[in-house]
């Protein structure tokens, strides 16, 4: 397999969300590579033979979870056509995203035990689906499909059981992301903080429907300018921001995946792209030309009444 590691040099030209658009089809074929090698086997690049070393469950776990990084990737690309209110929607997208390459690096660079006791939580998650109660005083529903749930958790899922022992980890995304640094080294490690620090807390914010969510989403980017085309230029403006930070989750997943494993020439690629995503989102605006504002076609039936 091989694939073009070339930038274009004359992205500057397109306006900046079609070139963040560009750079990120061109990292999907480098973790479509990542994704083979893990899957399928060997590879070459660049005359570098290419050969999977993670533990199988390690492989397993982080390359399920890359996949489904790349596929929510891949709706952002669809999304980025789109402008106003619609817009709103690709925040939830991009967190998942951000958060699904976090783990893979997690899950790539921790021990295989790590890895095991991910797999055991898909089961036991799967049984505790079946088997909760949610809600709060008299307005609380009981599932259970289990006659002795309290039995079944004890013999069946020992290492769940207690308090703070129901996850598959007991580290939150900051911790799992130093640990992606210490153990695949400081390229990956930072590329993820950025990722979490542009878009992990808005996201947040929006995902939940608090008050700031919703101001943040309507009034960010505007300059005070309160019209339907400000309103559409300034989602357009998010969108770049999603693009920015899910571009550098998805290189600091190729940076632990092809640096854990010592692939040199993939991890030389991976550096052109971050540095072309580093200099497109240092540009000031004007560095770009105006992106269109023609959008999909529930656009710009939405004002910002709102």
């Amino acid at each position: 397999m091989t694939i073009d590691p070339c930038i274009p040099t004359d992205s500057e030209e397109l306006p900046l969300l079609d070139a963040l658009r560009g750079l990120a089809m061109l990292q999907q074929e480098f973790l479509r590579l990542a994704l083979f090698v893990a899957s399928e086997g060997l590879a070459t690049f660049e005359g570098e033979k290419l050969r999977c070393t993670l533990a199988d469950g390690q492989r397993r776990t982080s390359t399920f979870l890359a996949m489904a990084a790349g596929q929510s990737l891949e709706t952002l690309l669809r999304m980025a056509k789109l402008r106003g209110i619609p817009v709103r929607d690709a925040y939830p997208v991009a967190r998942s995203a951000i958060e699904s390459f976090v783990n893979a690096s997690y899950l790539l660079a921790e021990s295989d035990d790590v890895a095991a006791r991910a797999i055991r939580y898909i089961d036991f998650a799967s049984w505790r689906h079946q088997n909760r109660k949610f809600g709060s005083g008299e307005f609380s529903i009981e599932v259970r499909s289990d006659p002795n749930p309290s039995a079944t958790l004890a013999l069946e899922y020992p290492e769940f059981s207690g308090k703070g022992k129901g996850s598959w980890t007991s580290l939150d995304v900051p911790s799992r992301i130093r640990r992606v640094g210490e153990l695949a080294g400081h390229r990956a490690g930072s590329r993820l903080l950025a990722a979490y620090g542009l878009v992990y807390s808005l996201s947040s914010e929006i995902i939940h429907g608090s008050p700031f969510g919703a101001s943040y989403f309507y009034s960010a980017h505007q300059k005070g300018e309160r019209t339907t085309e400000a309103f559409l230029a300034a989602t357009a403006r998010h969108l770049e921001e999603i693009f920015i930070g899910v571009l550098h989750a998805g290189c600091g997943y190729l940076a632990a995946f092809f640096e854990q494993q010592g692939m040199q020439e993939p991890l030389k690629a991976e550096e052109k792209i971050f540095t072309r995503l580093l200099e497109l989102s240092t540009k000031p605006s004007s560095a770009f030309p105006p992106v269109p504002m023609q959008a999909a076609a529930n656009g710009k039936d939405h004002g910002n009444d709102a």
